[in-house]
C-alpha cells in the first residue's frame, strides 16, 4: 500500500502542479518544479507512510532517462544560432562566468565539503541549462539524492531572491550601467508551451524510449554493462541532439511539455528520498557553496556584458535563460515589456539544455582532477 501511495504521488501530483502554475493559482515564486520538490520533501520528512528507497530511486532514474530526451528534442540548434547574435554572445558569457566561478569555488571549498566536485558540476548545469541538467548531472556523477534536493533548495532561496529582483527593482538599477534596449517590437513566436495532440505525444514518448534504449545499448557495447552512468547520460544527450537536428523532431512537434512532466515526476521522487535530518550538518555548507557560486557568477557575467557593451535587457534575459530556464524567460521578458527578445531568450535557454550536461560533467571531473575529492 505504501508503495502505491508513493507511486501515485509521483505520477499524479505533477499534473496538479502544472495545472496550478499555468492557471495562475500559484504565487509567482512557486514554479511547478518547486511545488513537486516541496510536496515530496513534506511527505517524506513527515513520514506519513513508509518509503521504499529502491523503488523511488528506480522511479527517479526512469523519469530522468525518459524526460531528458523529450526536453532535448525541443532544442533547435540552427534557430538558436540564427536568433539574435547578441543574445547568444551574452549567453556564452554567462556560461563562461559559471564555469570559471564554480570551478574556483569548488576547488576552494573542497577541503570542507565532501563531494564538492560533484556539487560544482551540478551548479554549472544549473547555471547553463536549469534544473533538468542538475538532475541529469547528479545521476551521471552518482551524487547523493539529498545533495540534489539541498542544491535545489539553496537555488530556491538564493536564485528566487535574485529572480524577484529582476522583475522588480534591478532593471532600473541596471539601466544606470548598461545601454538601453529596443523594446515593444513585434513579438517573435515561440511554441514552447504549445500542446500537441495525444497521438503526437505518444509518438514523442515512443521516440524518447527508443533513444534511451539506443543509448543504453551503445553504453553496454562500450563498457559491457550499464553501471557507467556518466557515459550513459552523455550518450543520451548526444543522440537526443542528433534527433533534435533531424526531420523527426519537426514531425513529432513540441515535446517540451511531455518532457517537463517526467522531470516533475523525478522531482517528487527525489523529494520523497530526501531526509533533511540526516544532512542537516551539510546543509549550511551547501548553502554557502551555492551563495558564493551564484553571486560570483552573476557579478562576473554583469562585468563581462558591461565590457562588451551588451544592452540591459539582453544581459538580463541571457542570465535568466541560463539560471532559470525557458519558462522564466517568458515571464521576465513580459515584466521588462520587451517581447522582441522573447524567442531569442527561449532559443538560447533550450540550447543550454543541450550543452549543460557536457559542461557540468566536464567541469566536475576537472575540479576533481585539481584535487577536490
Amino acid at each position: 500500500m505504501a508503495d502505491l501511495l508513493s507511486l501515485g504521488l509521483c505520477v499524479g501530483f505533477p499534473l496538479l502542479a502544472r495545472y496550478g502554475e499555468r492557471q495562475g493559482i500559484f504565487p509567482a515564486w512557486l514554479s511547478s518544479i518547486i511545488a513537486c520538490y516541496l510536496i515530496g520533501i513534506a511527505v517524506g520528512n513527515a513520514r506519513l507512510w513508509a518509503t521504499n528507497k529502491e523503488l523511488l530511486e528506480a522511479t527517479a532514474g526512469a523519469a530522468m532517462l525518459i524526460g531528458l530526451p523529450l526536453l532535448l528534442f525541443a532544442v533547435r540548434v540552427r534557430e538558436s544560432l540564427r536568433y539574435a547574435r547578441r543574445m547568444l554572445f551574452a549567453f556564452a558569457l554567462c556560461c563562461l562566468a559559471g564555469l570559471l566561478c564554480t570551478a574556483v569555488v569548488g576547488w576552494w571549498l573542497s577541503p570542507q565539503l565532501e563531494n564538492a566536485w560533484k556539487v560544482s558540476g551540478m551548479l554549472v548545469g544549473l547555471y547553463t541549462g536549469g534544473t533538468p541538467n542538475v538532475q541529469a548531472i547528479a545521476l551521471a556523477l552518482d551524487a547523493p539524492p539529498d545533495y540534489v534536493v539541498l542544491v535545489q533548495a539553496a537555488d530556491v532561496l538564493l536564485g528566487g531572491s535574485y529572480l524577484l529582483g529582476l522583475v522588480t527593482f534591478l532593471p532600473a538599477v541596471y539601466s544606470r550601467f548598461f545601454p538601453a534596449s529596443e523594446s515593444n517590437g513585434a513579438a517573435e513566436q515561440t511554441d514552447l508551451l504549445e500542446r500537441v495532440a495525444f497521438p503526437k505525444q505518444m509518438a514523442q514518448l515512443a521516440l524518447a524510449l527508443l533513444t534511451t534504449a539506443l543509448s543504453a545499448g551503445v553504453c553496454y557495447l562500450l563498457t559491457g554493462g550499464l553501471d557507467n552512468l556518466t557515459l550513459l547520460i552523455l550518450l543520451l544527450t548526444s543522440i537526443s541532439l542528433v534527433v533534435a537536428g533531424s526531420s523527426l523532431a519537426e514531425k513529432i512537434g513540441n515535446s517540451y511539455p511531455v518532457g517537463e512532466y517526467f522531470i516533475l515526476v523525478f522531482c517528487v521522487a527525489l523529494g520523497l528520498l530526501a531526509d533533511f535530518r540526516e544532512l542537516a550538518s551539510n546543509g549550511m555548507d551547501l548553502l554557502y557553496f551555492s551563495a558564493l557560486a551564484l553571486s560570483t557568477t552573476t557579478v562576473l557575467h554583469l562585468l563581462l556584458c558591461r565590457a562588451f557593451g551588451i544592452d540591459r535587457d539582453t544581459t538580463i534575459l541571457s542570465s535568466v535563460a541560463g539560471f532559470y530556464g525557458p519558462v522564466f524567460v517568458v515571464q521576465v521578458a513580459t515584466a521588462l515589456k520587451n517581447q522582441r527578445l522573447l524567442a531569442a531568450g527561449v532559443a538560447v535557454s533550450l540550447l543550454g539544455f543541450g550543452i549543460g550536461n557536457y559542461l557540468g560533467i566536464g567541469l566536475a571531473y576537472l575540479v576533481r582532477w585539481l584535487g577536490a575529492e
